[in-house]
Order: C-alpha cells, then sequence, then structure tokens
C-alpha cells in the first residue's frame, strides 16, 4: 500500500510517501506559511519516492489538536487530493503519531508508559497517556503542567513531545531518573502518519479536525453581514 502522509498540526510542516517503509519524507519546522510550503513538500516526496499520485492508495493526515490554521492547511490539502484521486484520506491524531514513535525508538527496551505532552498556543499543555504499545490510555486533554504532573503514572515513564521541558521542570529533581526522556521526539512526522493510518486501514479514523479549544475568531453574532 502506499501512502501519502501530512502532518501541519504541530509547529512542522511534513510529507512523506510511505510503501512497508518511508519511501521519502521531509519535514520543515515552522509555525506559519504552511500554505505555501505544503504542496512543493509533497511533490518533492513524491518525485523522490518514484511514485506518481495515481499510484497512491491513501492519503493520511493529522487531525489535531494543534494549530488551528495548520490544521485547516494540511486537511483541505487531503481532501482535495483525496477527492481527485478517488483514495480515501484518514485521520491520525498529533500525541498518537508522538506515541507511535516513541514505542519504535524504544522497541528492544522495556516497554515504559508513554506519555505524550505538545505545547498550545496558550498556557496549558495538550497531554494524553499511552502504554507501552502507543494504546491510548484515556482522551486527550489540555491542562496546566502542575495538573499534569500530579497525574503522571507512577515508577518509570517514556515522556516525549515538545511540552516535556516544562513537565520536568515541575518535578522534583529526585523525580528526574524514573523520566526517560525521548529528547529527539518532539513532534509529529509524516512518515509515522502515513505507517500509522496504513496498519489500521480497516478501522480507520476520519479526516475531521480534533479541536480541543474553540477557534479564536468567531462569526459575529450578525452572521457576518456588515450592520448599516
Amino acid at each position: 500500500m502506499k501512502v501519502l502522509g501530512i502532518d501541519t498540526a504541530v509547529g512542522a510542516c511534513s510529507a512523506a510517501v510511505w510503501e512497508q517503509t518511508a519511501k521519502a519524507s521531509y519535514q520543515k519546522i515552522m509555525t506559519r506559511g504552511h500554505a505555501e510550503e505544503l504542496v512543493p513538500m509533497i511533490n518533492r516526496a513524491l518525485g523522490k519516492s518514484g511514485f506518481t499520485f495515481s499510484q497512491l492508495d491513501l492519503i493520511a493526515v493529522t487531525i489535531g489538536p494543534g494549530s488551528f490554521t495548520g490544521l485547516r492547511t494540511g486537511l483541505a490539502v487531503a481532501k482535495g487530493l483525496g477527492l481527485a484521486l478517488n483514495i480515501p484520506v484518514h485521520g491520525v491524531t498529533t500525541l498518537e503519531a508522538v506515541a507511535f514513535a516513541a514505542k519504535r525508538a524504544r522497541s528492544l527496551e522495556a516497554k515504559l508508559p508513554i506519555v505524550v505532552v505538545l505545547e498550545t498556543s496558550r498556557e496549558e499543555i495538550f497531554c494524553q497517556q499511552f502504554d507501552g504499545n502507543a494504546a491510548e490510555q484515556g482522551e486527550v486533554s489540555a491542562e496546566l503542567e502542575s495538573f499534569i504532573v500530579e497525574k503522571l503514572p507512577r515508577g518509570s515513564i517514556c515522556l516525549c513531545g515538545d511540552g516535556a521541558q516544562r513537565i520536568l521542570a515541575g518535578l522534583p529533581q529526585s523525580e528526574h531518573k524514573r523520566i526517560h526522556r525521548l529528547t529527539l521526539l518532539e513532534r509529529p512526522t509524516a512518515e509515522d502518519v502515513a505507517e500509522i493510518a496504513a496498519c489500521r486501514v480497516e478501522r480507520p479514523i476520519g479526516a475531521q479536525p480534533l479541536y480541543i479549544y474553540p477557534p479564536a475568531a468567531k462569526i459575529p453574532e450578525s452572521g457576518g453581514r456588515s450592520r448599516l
């Protein structure tokens, strides 16, 4: 199965082509400008992989939580391509993509519980817990770091995501030795997004945005029409 993976949700723009393994993958760290960067990046990934759009079987895209504008960009491109190519578009959450990468990174070690923490544009941090096989152990939430610290599992855990430093700062120094921080796993990658979707193609998640916060921009009570 040939899968195009897309991520524009959390501080980066990423595209990858996957077939049993990543054939081509690009990522650029950025907080804005995804709309201009994404399509050329997809074209580069396809060109490097040796595949064409018509050979793709599936498109996988991060659905959140994350940046409102970034999510809308990735979803719009993914759905547009899916419609044009007449192939399905499946969703992957940002936190499960990071947890999946953590499971793979620690595949030869003990299956520690995984806690993924991703920065938001606000004071809170997105957080979700997974078992050692990256299976969800609760819903994603957005909470203050002090609440996340209180709810961390006892014993050794694997901590990853770009919010990890804030969580460590809230822990007593004596607690740090039980935290296995994966410093290279700070955000999702398109190749992991593609692989997750390919592995669960028979039980997909829809490509609908997962918002924890309502959008900051709201339609005025007038319905967007000018009042004279």
